[in-house]
């Protein structure tokens, strides 16, 4: 299993003592200690966020009290903490808005500001990103893009800001809807990030580059044109961005509803990934040419026009799934799990319940990929055509110690169907009350080749209408 250099918990504790730096100076006016007061208020004692902010010096605390405020801000290298009166109150948040007015993004860190650097407590809206020509990677090949990026939010220059407790909302840009971070290292943590567009990549966020901890953080209704509903991950940082305890829900993308991982190696962690769609592939999390991690995950009632309604993976990606729930999911390939061109997965461990599809209900492995599949529940998935449970088609799969049960396919191949060219090293695994009209457990196609071993030690149970069946 891979692991990232960052220590967790020591992060996590920098990332505490962090806002707690935010909430100093309790108020005298009422109990509630969430209540900050700083050394400037805005606009007591500057009428602009931006004045304040010029005026500050290193450690400062600015209070804005409610209020609309146009413009956008940008803290132009300064580490100090922008608080409103009360990060903790909902209606207060609501009530303390920074409005860019459609023009530019509304909150810019460019000057390699630190965590020291906090935003906590803002509707941020109104966003229309800035113009910024950066380079990427793209299959080792550098491109510069001009495109208007982060709406809401843009990090750059190796900044690393922390982002807190703040209401993201309705902004608008080519890449990064709500937050673009670029080559830097944000925080992004206990916000709401809801109804951004992108009409590229991440409609909510789009991360390239970047080691980014985006955690605890509720991410609905974003939409990309292209990529990343909620959000769209490309390149390495010196450290994988870690993606761990957010929900992410009811986005939508052409590929990747919710996710989109292209060329990085990102740690997905104690998410939820509901509701999301996409027109094309990984209706929850789609990846290209990416070997993340994804561990601990619930991937729910996601939906993909074409393949992988849960997840999605693409040329030669090798990721590591682990203990996920993958469930009720739909595609018309793959509908909990699709594995496409030449991709290597270890899947291991999960649930993989009550997914359909037209080929391969629970999981399709296609075009000569290679995946190890082992010690996974793989039960009650629908196929309309062929392998209820696992379907496999010019490649090679191995399969073992999975418990394979209540899986249908309407024609053959109720647990699993391997079909041209297919091999499968199938080992040590319960087939209980699998269904189709031909190979209840296992259907084996002109062309395929099932390996068992020399003593078979599946173990079959009430498959209907037969255990293993070959064309």
């Amino acid at each position: 299993m891979k692991k990232s250099k960052r220590e967790h918990p020591l992060f996590f504790g920098l990332v505490v003592l962090v806002f707690l730096a935010v909430l100093i100076g309790i108020s005298g006016c009422g109990s509630d200690p969430a209540v900050v007061t700083g050394s400037i208020t805005v606009p007591d004692d500057y009428s602009s966020i931006q004045e304040a902010i010029n005026a500050a010096e290193e450690g400062d605390v600015i209070v804005v009290k409610p209020g609309k405020y146009q413009g956008s801000i940008d803290f132009g290298g300064n580490n100090i903490t922008l608080s409103s009166t009360n990060p903790e109150n909902p209606e207060v948040v609501a009530a303390t808005i920074i409005d860019a007015g459609g023009v530019n993004s509304v909150v810019s860190f460019k000057s390699g500001e630190t965590e020291a650097a906090v935003i906590t407590g803002f509707t941020i809206t109104g966003g229309s990103g800035n113009l910024e020509i950066l380079e990427f990677i793209i299959e080792g090949e550098p491109l510069e893009i001009p495109s208007y990026y982060g709406g809401g939010i843009i990090v750059l220059s190796d900044s690393s800001p922390t982002i807190s407790k703040n209401v993201i909302v309705d902004n608008v840009a080519e890449r990064g809807g709500a937050i673009l971070s670029y080559n830097s290292s944000p925080i992004i943590i206990d916000n709401t990030i809801r109804d951004n567009i992108s009409t590229g990549g991440g409609g909510a966020i789009f991360l390239a580059s970047s080691s980014a901890t985006v955690s605890n953080n509720t991410v609905s209704n974003n939409i990309a044109g292209l990529s990343g509903g909620a959000i769209a991950i490309t390149g390495a940082g010196d450290l994988p961005s870690l993606i761990e305890g957010n929900t992410f829900s009811n986005n939508r993308a052409d590929n990747g509803g919710a996710f989109s991982i292209f060329e990085s190696d990102p740690e997905i962690r104690n998410n939820t990934v509901i509701n999301n769609s996409a027109t094309q592939g990984g209706g929850g999390i789609f990846m290209v040419s990416s070997s993340p991690t994804l561990i601990a995950n619930n991937v729910t009632d996601n939906i993909a026009g074409s393949a992988g309604g849960g997840i999605a993976i693409y040329f030669g990606s090798e990721p590591l799934l682990e203990n996920n729930t993958i469930i009720g999911n739909e595609a018309n390939d793959g509908g909990g799990i699709a594995i496409y061109f030449g991709s290597a997965p270890v899947i291991t461990g999960n649930t993989v319940n009550d997914n359909r599809a037209r080929i391969g209900g629970g999981i399709e492995v296609n075009e000569g990929s290679n995946p190890e599949i082992t010690d996974n529940d793989i039960s009650g998935n629908y196929a309309e055509v062929g392998g209820g449970g696992l379907l496999i088609h010019l490649s090679e799969a191995l399969i073992t110690g999975n418990t394979i049960v209540n899986n249908e396919s309407r024609r053959e191949g109720g647990g699993i169907y391997l079909f041209v060219d297919a091999v499968a090293k199938v080992f040590n695994n319960v087939f209980e009350n699998n269904k189709s009209i031909s190979g209840g457990a296992i259907f084996v196609d002109e062309g395929a080749t099932l390996e068992l071993n020399s003593t078979d030690d599946n173990n079959y149970s009430g498959n209907v209408p037969d255990d293993t069946a070959r064309n």
